[in-house]
């Protein structure tokens, strides 16, 4: 649905990449909504393992965002290049992929589309997930639309070719199949059509991937088999719990542990239990092959006299352990982080830090302490703070009275921008300042928003874009009107008479949109609720028999009939027209001047 540039930030002097939305799909409000969710998901974000987002917009009707430039290559081509990969490197980068949902499934995104062709593997080996184009909201109560689902039909979720509600399991799933194709070389499934496809991600049984690499160790394939349950309740709780699994098969994946041998299961799952037995019996016995000539005696006594050398050298070394001095923690609540860690510091203390996102508390303040304030613990004891670093909401900044400038830099520091920029006049005020913005300070607006402003200059004819008063009713057009600085025109009432306040209106001249002079007067004709205005979109398909047809829709109101869309369409192809009518409003569609289509809104 879009393009993506290689070009350059003049102002940070770095390389950026852009994507683009398609102009024909620039006035699809359906491909515009998922442009703006892959920003805003995305955005929400900071990860080492996800693409930064630096700025979104609307340039000349062209929708962008500028990302972080990712030297590299997608996971699909890097697998296409070196084969299937080593255990270690697919559970490496599997891992990777995980922290990147981990963070995604905390604020609340289910990303929806992940496959390697989405993944990109930086020249120093790093993991960088991007493509946030379908993810959903877990609260989204509709998450798929069961005529139109998206993502990539291999990495399909049962529940995903179902139309059913996803979840972050549907993720998991996802990140099954492409650690799958890391070990085996190629996707669980393939068929000569997408519905082909997804249906055995439905309906049949994954191939264990030990079947194209026996090299795979049982505790890895458990795990790959278990993120491929198509039930999402049999596969992992959360990804981090597969990541947890994973990090321990890592360890599994390499020399005498790496068996081979198979056990015959039903459902591809183990207990957690008899894996991590299996897991340590297979440990200790490759612990102790190098002591194979010893004897169990020797190896015992060399083992304890190891620990009492550790632990002489411990007591030695880190004697104040052994002290029994205590203090009582000071309470560092609500103070920035480092005046915490001094005032910790002080009192022989270790400071540990971690950061949360926070609406309510200022960037670089303590949230939380553990162990908690007023605590009796030794000195020397780890603290650890939890701080903010904010949130994705900025308080507006009043702007008022500073010059453009000015308001570039103090919007900068804060992560937002300039937006729309208009001219007035006020003589009352100081020349090319501030005199207005929206939003008003202080509302809160998300990380990098474009903030409107009024700037107040001299002997300027200043002007406005026509508000869409169609109906409203009367009371509402007047109000709407004086707020746009616009007056009331010429005003008609199809019954006769006056004006009540519950009149709509049905026409509008100038039409809204137009950009006219401030103090214009716009002329009205109202009518009673009866012949309000109806709107309405008709979906036209055009017969796919390799020919192209005219296609005509007529609409007949109480002002009379108009041809609203006279067009050659191509075979096959669905062509959307918007319409609208006062009172009882007619349409009609024509395909090479015969009536396919007849009916009243």
């Amino acid at each position: 649905m879009a393009d993506v540039y290689s070009a350059q930030d003049v102002l940070l002097d770095r390389k950026v990449a852009v994507k683009v939305l398609h102009a024909n799909y620039a006035t699809d409000n359906h491909f515009v909504t998922r442009f703006r969710r892959e920003a805003q998901a995305a955005a929400k974000l900071s990860h080492p393992n996800i693409v930064n987002i630096y700025d979104v917009g609307l340039d000349s009707d062209a929708y962008y965002i500028v990302m972080e430039y990712v030297a590299g290559e997608t996971l699909k081509d890097y697998i296409a290049r070196m084969g299937k990969l080593s255990n270690d490197a697919a559970v490496r980068i599997a891992i990777e992929i995980g922290e990147a949902l981990e963070q995604a499934h905390a604020n609340g995104i289910i990303h929806c589309d992940i496959k390697p062709h989405n993944i990109l593997v930086t020249n120093s080996g790093r993991i960088k997930v991007a493509d946030f184009g379908i993810a959903r909201a877990m609260n989204s109560a509709t998450v798929v639309n069961k005529e139109s689902v998206l993502g990539s039909v291999h990495y399909f979720s049962p529940e995903q070719a179902a139309g059913e509600k996803i979840t972050p399991q549907t993720d998991i799933y996802s990140l099954g199949v492409v650690l799958y194709e890391m070990l085996t070389g190629h996707v669980p499934f393939e068929g000569e059509t997408a519905v082909s496809i997804a249906l055995k991600h439905m309906q049949e049984d994954i191939p264990k991937p030990a079947k194209y690499n026996p090299s795979i160790t049982p505790i890895l394939e458990d795990c790959v088999m278990k993120a491929l349950q198509k039930d999402p309740q049999q596969r992992f709780a959360t990804v981090s719990e597969m990541v947890a699994e994973l990090r321990l098969a890592q360890g599994f994946v390499s020399g005498k542990t790496a068996q081979t041998g198979r056990h015959d299961f039903s459902t591809g799952v183990i207990p957690l239990s008899q894996r991590r037995k299996r897991h340590r019996e297979d440990r200790q016995e490759s612990l102790l092959t190098p002591l194979l000539g010893w004897s169990v005696r020797n190896i015992i006594l060399a083992v304890v006299g190891l620990f009492l050398l550790a632990s002489g050298i411990a007591f030695w070394m880190f004697g104040d352990f052994w002290r029994t001095d205590s203090v009582t923690l000071p309470d560092v609540i609500g103070k920035q982080v480092e005046v915490a860690r001094s005032m910790l510091e002080r009192e022989n203390l270790n400071v540990s830090v971690s950061e949360i996102a926070s609406e309510e508390v200022p960037v670089g303040q303590v949230i939380s302490m553990s162990p908690g304030a007023g605590s009796s613990v030794k000195t020397h004891r780890m603290i650890h703070l939890t701080i903010s670093r904010g949130g994705s909401n900025i308080l507006v900044p009043d702007l008022t009275g500073l010059t453009v400038e000015q308001a570039r830099e103090k919007l900068k520091s804060i992560h937002l921008r300039l937006g729309k920029i208009e001219e007035r006049e006020d003589p009352k005020l100081p020349p090319d300042t501030i005199i207005g913005q929206t939003p008003l300070a202080p509302t809160k607006v998300e990380k990098d928003s474009g903030i409107a402003i009024v700037i107040n200059k001299k002997n300027v004819i200043s002007r406005v874009v026509v508000p869409d008063l169609l109906g409203k009713t009367w009371e509402e057009a007047q109000r709407i009107l004086k707020e746009n600085d616009l007056t009331v025109g010429n005003v008609t009432v199809r019954t006769g008479g006056t004006p009540e306040p519950k009149d709509l209106v049905i026409t509008q001249a100038p039409g809204s949109g137009q950009d006219i002079v401030r103090g214009t007067g716009i002329d009205l004709v109202l009518a009673t609720e009866k012949d309000a205005v109806h709107r309405a979109n008709v979906a036209v398909r055009v017969p796919n028999d390799g020919k192209k047809h005219r296609v005509r829709v007529v609409v007949t109101d109480i002002f009379g009939s108009q041809e609203v869309l006279n067009t050659e369409g191509k075979p096959g192809a669905t062509i959307n027209q918007k319409v609208e009518g006062s009172g009882n409003v007619r349409i009609q569609v024509y395909i090479d001047d015969s009536l396919v289509q007849d009916e009243e809104l």
